[in-house]
């Protein structure tokens, strides 16, 4: 899905991704990467803030909609920190690749919580060989073939002599705010979707 053209609704396909999802059953989708050398958490945390413009949805949650009667939409988050969502780990040593399998299958368990952008990033030090892991999670519903890796061109250049992206235009982003009903007095009334 292209970022440029985004709809505030969730598809039905997407919605049924939250919909079918349980604690046991998550929809979550997730990858491991592994990296020469030690990457700086302040450093890699600004790498990604500086470039989340380009991929408004990361900075997006799941409202459900008044009385449950159409999907859920994608509304901004007021609270949105970049923090939340990478969370730096370290392994004991030695660091074993076994370890960080143990560690990524730990992280894919479970679902996302649903009062934030639904993806985390795990940044892991200590991998033998003096090497760092990146471990995403990532809900399906945000996902598909072509922003399923959105994230991860923000986080990786494509080379290094390429160009920096621009920086976001005034006005541009997440600032927009859509009015609409008092959500915590429609919560008291109805069971949220997917508990």
């Amino acid at each position: 899905m292209s970022q440029a053209n985004l709809s505030r609704r969730l598809s039905a396909q997407d919605a049924a991704f939250l919909y079918f999802e349980r604690e046991e059953t998550p929809m979550n989708i997730g990858s491991v990467a592994v990296f020469q050398g030690d990457i700086p958490y302040e450093k890699f945390v600004k790498n990604i803030q500086d470039k989340i413009h380009l991929i408004p949805r990361y900075q997006q949650r799941i409202v459900p909609a008044p009385l449950n009667l159409s999907h859920p939409t994608w509304e901004w988050d007021p609270e949105f920190d970049i923090r939340r969502h990478i969370i730096p780990l370290r392994l004991e040593p030695p660091g074993s690749l076994d370890q960080l399998r143990d560690l990524a299958s730990h992280v894919f368990q479970g679902k996302l919580d649903r009062d934030k952008p639904l993806w985390e990033l795990y940044l892991v030090h200590g991998v033998e060989g003096d090497r760092s892991a990146l471990v995403s999670k990532v809900h399906h519903c945000l996902v598909d073939g072509v922003s399923g890796i959105e994230l991860l061109m923000i986080v990786m250049d494509v080379s290094p002599t390429h160009p920096a992206p621009a920086a976001p235009t005034a006005g541009a982003g997440r600032r927009q705010v859509h009015p609409g009903p008092d959500l915590a007095v429609l919560r008291r009334h109805v069971r949220p979707y997917g508990r």
